[in-house]
């Protein structure tokens, strides 16, 4: 006699139709087989293979590996992996549903997480869909499509949902509103919470399976690797052009990329990372309407074919006669703008071996009379290795002293001085060492002294020495265009992130308040920021509902390690009163492997275990008449309207963001 569990006897009617159904019956009524009903309704336990080889190995936006025991926590009462697709309707109609039933039932115990199994998705891909679908939960590469073939999955969109002793409960459509070739005006039958609601009240899961609807997850295997390839031939020409500029000798990275036996010997990092697109480090996206990024690093999908089919062909040198000419790279200590007109170096600073330092100022006297244009100016860190980064202001010259969490409160927001910022130094940044066009320079008002702000991090090892410095090239006349530097940083008080969040979205909004030709844009997080989006927006003037947006730069995975600033090889025109709506989204949680401690509320902070939102734009005003006004132009977004320094009961004690913030609201309460 021919036993048959529910959950197959289910799958094969669906697929069989009606025939088969009435012949099921009668064979039923002779007692030829049997329907099988256990007790548990036949949940079926996912055991999780223990050979590393056939074990799911899970990748995230962040492109870390994780194992399936690390979805689980004291709190979990239930999993739901909801496999997704990047390109396929069926799929793409869901989201806002799985979006809804995560939030709804994330306190219940419920965890979500996206699923994408298709092998042509990298984790790119996979981020760029994350950050226009705005998912909240954590999502991940099926890596080897093992979760699929363990859970049996087949479609995208699908759902299977375990309960918190890995039993599959559930398995097969969300509901039966979208079709592939189909769709209703409401929900019928909503299977997927039907079965979320009788795991959390511990009850037998009554529908256990619904056919899913929508496409094949892609099971082709990737095609063959080209043959033939070299690496003199091949290769080296794709170091120089993407990496040579940071491997080498003198070069910022870790280990060199020069010759045939450096690449040979890192040639499966070199796999790995250009594989899922780390390297070379370029992670901001210019929305095509406003042109492209100059200094893109990005490789072209040719390009990474040709190091990843040399890698998996058995990285064959070639012949050395096919080689490029070498790159004569400058020293170290080269200046990038030509030899500079001015250096100022910082004195000797010792940074000790561990600990956290508040911020460093140093105060450089100008004495300069009249106006001074810079048509070229770079800022070098002395060290590195400490040198987490390099603030260059310009300020009304005097003695007052610049010193931890207030003077960066001045610099950057309370200030009635005036403080300009003028140039910064950022680990990699091309904008580090920057010379302007012909017509185009900076001004450093009479009458100003420089202000050095360094953030130095510890190695950990030993106490070292630093000598930060900058060097300026002199414009020989008044240029017709000056460029201006405007930042913006989200309200301090304002802003707090849960602990353990996957998703904590904030936005700030910008404007000019003359027309503007915008040149380059560079958004900075600490170590929680997930993805950053800048938009321009039109309102609704009743309600205020945005009725119109247009991309301009997105960053799908922010690298706290990579800051750069976006140049736009085009100006973009931003008419005055635009407003340009930025969004972040931070990611608290354990899966974020830059986050210090998921268990920590985290605030606005100096510090790098605190966080930061700020957008900075070096922009020139289109009206060239009222260009060396050197009014404010922007409308400041980073405190409110209303706050002054002495409007601030006791602010030369402050020590710390959250200080502020209280003494903020005390003052307001006192009104």
């Amino acid at each position: 006699m021919l036993t048959l569990k529910r959950p197959i006897l289910q799958r094969y009617i669906s697929k069989r139709g009606t025939i088969v159904k009435r012949a099921l019956l009668a064979l039923f009524a002779a007692g030829l087989f049997s329907l099988s009903l256990p007790a548990a309704d036949a949940a079926e336990k996912i055991e999780i293979p223990r050979k590393r080889s056939e074990r799911p190995q899970l990748q995230s936006v962040y492109s870390e590996f994780h194992d399936l025991t690390e979805l689980t926590d004291a709190d979990t009462k239930a999993i739901v992996f909801v496999y997704l697709a990047i390109d396929c309707p069926v799929s793409q109609q869901y989201v806002p549903r799985f979006i809804e039933l995560s939030n709804k039932y994330y306190e219940a115990g419920v965890r979500f997480y996206g699923i994408y199994p298709n092998r042509r998705v990298h984790v790119v891909k996979m981020a760029k869909h994350v950050q226009n679908q705005d998912i909240p939960f954590p999502t991940f590469l099926d890596d080897g499509q093992k979760l699929s073939k363990l859970l049996s999955a087949e479609v995208t969109p699908e759902v299977i949902v375990l309960d918190a002793k890995w039993n599959k409960v559930y398995q097969g459509a969300i509901d039966d509103q979208f079709k592939k070739r189909g769709r209703r005006r409401n929900v019928g039958e909503a299977y997927l919470e039907n079965a979320i609601k009788q795991v959390l009240a511990g009850e037998e899961v009554a529908v256990d399976y619904r056919p899913p609807s929508g496409c094949p997850i892609e099971t082709t295997v990737r095609r063959k690797p080209q043959e033939g390839l070299t690496y003199h031939r091949d290769i080296a020409p794709l170091m120089q052009k993407h990496c040579q500029s940071c491997h080498r000798d003198g070069g910022v990275a870790p280990f060199e990329l020069t010759t045939y036996d450096d690449a040979f010997d890192s040639a499966d990092r070199l796999e790995m990372v250009v594989q899922e697109r780390r390297m070379p480090p370029w992670h901001g996206y210019l929305d095509r309407h406003f042109g492209e990024l100059a200094a893109d690093k990005r490789m072209t999908e040719k390009e990474i074919r040709t190091i990843l089919d040399w890698v998996r062909t058995g990285a064959e040198e070639g012949d050395e006669a096919d080689a490029p000419t070498p790159i004569t790279w400058p020293a170290e200590d080269a200046w990038l703008i030509a030899k500079p007109d001015y250096v100022y170096t910082i004195p000797p600073f010792l940074v000790p071996k561990n600990g956290i330092l508040d911020y460093q100022f140093f105060r450089v006297s100008l004495d300069f009379p009249k106006d001074r244009w810079f048509k070229a100016v770079e800022v070098k860190a002395g060290n590195v290795e400490v040198v987490h980064h390099i603030g260059l202001h310009v300020v009304p010259s005097g003695d007052k002293k610049f010193t931890g969490f207030t003077g960066m409160a001045e610099l950057y927001g309370l200030n009635s001085e005036g403080a300009i910022l003028i140039n910064d130094y950022v680990p990699g940044d091309t904008y580090n060492a920057k010379t302007y066009p012909p017509e185009q320079a900076v001004r450093i008002p009479k009458n100003s002294d420089l202000i050095f702000e360094l953030h130095y991090t510890p190695n950990n090892r030993e106490a070292v020495k630093d000598r930060s410095k900058v060097g300026f090239i002199w414009a020989d006349e008044v240029p017709s265009e000056e460029v201006l530097t405007a930042v913006y940083r989200k309200p301090i008080g304002r802003f707090r992130i849960a602990p353990g969040t996957t998703f904590h979205k904030m936005s700030d909004s910008y404007y000019f308040r003359n027309d503007v030709m915008v040149d380059a844009i560079r958004p900075h997080f600490h170590l929680r920021a997930k993805s950053f989006r800048l938009e321009m927006i039109e309102r609704d003037e009743e309600t205020d509902e945005i009725t119109s947006r247009k991309t301009i730069v997105t960053v799908p995975i922010w690298d706290p390690d990579w800051q750069r600033t976006y140049e736009l090889k085009t100006p973009m025109f931003v008419p005055a009163g635009t407003e340009m709506l930025a969004t972040a989204v931070f990611d608290n949680s354990r899966f974020n492997p830059n986050n210090p401690d998921p268990s920590k509320e985290v605030q606005w902070g100096q510090q790098t275990e605190d966080e930061m939102f700020s957008v900075r734009f070096k922009y020139r005003l289109a009206d060239e008449g009222t260009s060396h006004a050197r009014a404010r132009d922007t409308e400041p977004s980073d405190v409110p309207q209303d706050v002054a320094i002495d409007d601030i009961p006791g602010f030369e004690k402050i020590e710390a963001p959250d200080e502020l913030a209280e003494a903020i609201e005390s003052r307001d309460r006192v009104k």
